[in-house]
């Protein structure tokens, strides 16, 4: 229960810290108020000051320079092209902009459908399976991506460990390979309680939500899911 409570206390001295920053309270290049300065403006221990301080230079998004303190850097956005005739998997997307990706498998099972969900993936089976996962750019959780896979097509894909290229398990083990990016919906939304969570951001962060649907060369539905993206690693071109 302490070690909730602590952690509970980073979180929101690290979130604070973040929103700061994003909304150029503290500008790139500025210095960070010290330790000392932060203990008492949040009221925290040097500890709790130290983990916040540290979980925002593992996001990437303050850096330490010894005998001088820590500095705002310039954050580094991942750029994703909204249509293609391709698709391309996050791990693909995050090494070409020169990240390190990570995928956090939170759920892969075999669910009921509904009408609705039959009809996006344009099958009639009463089961599919879905998965979700948050996907990390280096330490930084940016990315929750919930999908849907028709049955009987991807019988057995709860066998396989989607903390790997999702993609690369569909070609090498189903065969599927060349994806295509059919229709794509892309809005902002704000984060709630949950999103927030996942993304280690605020309530009310805003979020790209994209939804899609991703087919063959046959034209048939492989893919149907959800995306929400946190709008200070991910920049869009159309």
């Amino acid at each position: 229960m302490m070690e909730n409570k602590a952690r509970t206390k980073y979180q929101k001295v690290m979130l604070d810290l973040r929103e700061k920053i994003l909304t150029g309270t503290y500008p790139i290049d500025t210095k960070l108020p010290s330790e000392e300065e932060l203990k008492k403006i949040y009221g925290v221990s040097r500890i709790t000051v130290r983990e916040a301080v540290n979980g925002l230079v593992s996001d990437g998004i303050v850096e330490k320079v010894q005998g001088k303190g820590s500095f705002v850097r310039e954050l580094h956005h991942v750029k994703r092209l909204l249509k293609s005739n391709s698709i391309e998997s996050f791990s693909k997307t995050a090494i070409k902009n020169g990240f390190k990706p990570k995928m956090e498998v939170l759920k892969l099972e075999k669910i009921k459908t509904d009408a609705e969900l039959r009809k996006c993936l344009k099958c009639s089976n009463d089961y599919a399976i879905h998965s979700l996962r948050v996907c990390y750019l280096d330490n930084d959780p940016t990315v929750i991506e919930s999908n849907y896979y028709p049955l009987p097509r991807f019988e057995g894909l709860t066998n396989y460990d989607l903390s790997n290229s999702l993609y690369q398990i569909l070609k090498e083990h189903y065969g599927i390979d060349n994806l295509k990016d059919s229709e794509s919906i892309l809005r902002v939304v704000l984060a709630d309680k949950e999103q927030a969570r996942l993304l280690n951001r605020s309530v009310g962060f805003p979020l790209f939500y994209l939804r899609n649907q991703v087919f063959d060369n046959n034209k048939k539905v492989i893919q149907f899911g959800t995306e929400f993206i946190a709008t200070d690693r991910y920049e869009f071109m159309v």
